[in-house]
């Protein structure tokens, strides 16, 4: 979001850079809330990512449909709480999957393929904005597929642990 906010607030006609500033600051503020907020709910966080990546469909999904600047940076903060809560919980699902042994060069890896992401991700969102008429549209196709993303992994988790039936 803070790559592409200055882009969707000059689709809504704001081209200020205190505004664009403004925006983008409060939103980023939200990922660092998220990121506070995990430190609560670590008990849980091998329950959280369908749930956080939810959260971040349901804030793409707010940017996509918004028609005025408040409305934006709303989609934006609930966005960015929903990241500050997705970064920690896929470095942790990440490391507890990995060995003691194997975790600094996993936390290596995660972090090249998290910043290659940041550079991609981007590019790809306005290479969508074409096909799919505008820049918040393309963020509506990415509400959709986390959304997605989420649904399925949240019905993996529940096939996973829900009890065996016992036959009569």
């Amino acid at each position: 979001m803070p790559v592409e906010t200055s882009f969707l607030l000059k689709d809504l006609g704001t081209e200020a850079p205190a505004t664009i500033g403004l925006c983008t600051a409060i939103a980023s503020a939200a990922t660092v809330a998220g990121a506070a907020t995990f430190t609560r709910l670590t008990d849980h966080a091998d329950r959280l990512l369908p749930w956080t990546l939810t959260l971040c469909a349901a804030g793409f999904a707010i940017i996509a449909l918004a028609d005025t600047i408040p409305l934006l940076v709303l989609g934006a903060v609930v966005n960015c709480l929903g990241t500050g809560m997705l970064l920690p919980t896929l470095i942790n699902r990440t490391m507890a999957l990995l060995t003691p042994a194997n975790r600094g060069r996993g936390t290596g890896l995660w972090n090249t393929a998290f910043f290659l992401g940041e550079f991609v991700c981007p590019l790809i969102l306005l290479a969508a904005a074409k096909p799919t008429g505008t820049l918040a549209h393309a963020v509506g196709a990415l509400a959709v597929t986390t959304l997605v993303v989420a649904a399925g992994l949240a019905a993996t988790r529940t096939r996973r642990t829900a009890p065996e039936s016992v036959p009569a």
